[in-house]
């Protein structure tokens, strides 16, 4: 009887771990669905905005093209996140990467915890937003600027940055897309690595030029194979961070220079 008993325990106690661990399987793959159709929903009103821009650009201002102002050119172009800022009024931008699933609106909030597990329309979500460092304040100002996003193995959010381990697949990936809200900017990787916490370099600010060239000289050597991209302190940086494995805490860090 003892020994039925034992094995009526452990069949139950099997059956509530089949349970527990089909229903977390349940919810990731539904808040993966759910986190699909919503960056579907806002990539399609970004881009609806975008081509009502730019219709209404062709159409309106065709002749006139050269008479547009710099303000006006660039207002033309700010309005296109208006219907992102009526969603969230943290979106600072929009990031993509060509020929690949990274197409993401990006949003800052005042530390870097919240987007970690809040999508874009604040909601409770365990693969979080694309979301900017809170350090940073000014896209044109700032020396070096920083974007989180969870590692996803479906691939969504940052999931895809793992293949730059791949030196071959840098080459047809080398550019980043930032459309910042007051501007668009390009940039070009030039280190690949993964850091972890020992390592005590990864520096969001700068007492001086030198610092900035010494910072620049270590990341550049870290890269796990070499680029040919050379940076100067006149260069300002986007870093893409996302997690990774080979060790505790490790972080896949992606450097990139602006070139436009």
């Amino acid at each position: 009887m003892m020994a039925k008993s034992i094995k009526r325990v452990v069949l139950i106690m099997l059956i509530g771990v089949f349970l527990y661990s089909g229903y977390q399987l349940a919810q990731y793959l539904y808040d993966g669905y759910k986190s699909s159709n919503l960056n579907d929903r806002i990539r399609e009103r970004y881009e609806a905005a975008q081509k009502l821009k730019d219709n209404s650009q062709n159409a309106g201002h065709q002749i006139e093209q050269e008479a547009l102002t710099e303000e006006q050119l660039k207002q033309i172009y700010q309005e296109r996140f208006a219907p992102l800022l009526e969603i969230n009024s943290d979106v600072v931008g929009w990031i993509s990467i060509d020929n690949t699933g990274i197409d993401y609106p990006v949003v800052k909030s005042n530390d870097n915890d919240y987007y970690l597990n809040h999508n874009v329309e604040k909601k409770r979500s365990a693969r979080g937003s694309i979301f900017m460092d809170y350090r940073n304040a000014d896209l044109n100002d700032d020396l070096h600027t920083v974007i989180y996003g969870h590692y996803m193995k479906d691939g969504s959010m940052f999931g895809e940055l793992s293949k730059y381990k791949d030196a071959a697949y840098y080459q047809g990936h080398d550019r980043i897309i930032f459309e910042g809200i007051e501007e668009p900017a390009e940039y070009q990787i030039f280190s690949v690595y993964i850091y972890s916490p020992e390592d005590q370099f990864f520096e969001y600010e700068f007492a001086d030029e030198q610092q900035y060239h010494a910072y620049l000289d270590k990341i550049t050597k870290k890269s796990r194979y070499d680029t040919g991209i050379t940076v100067t302190p006149d260069d300002q940086l986007l870093t893409l961070v996302t997690c990774t494995y080979e060790v505790t805490d490790a972080r896949l860090i992606i450097h990139a220079k602006r070139v436009a």
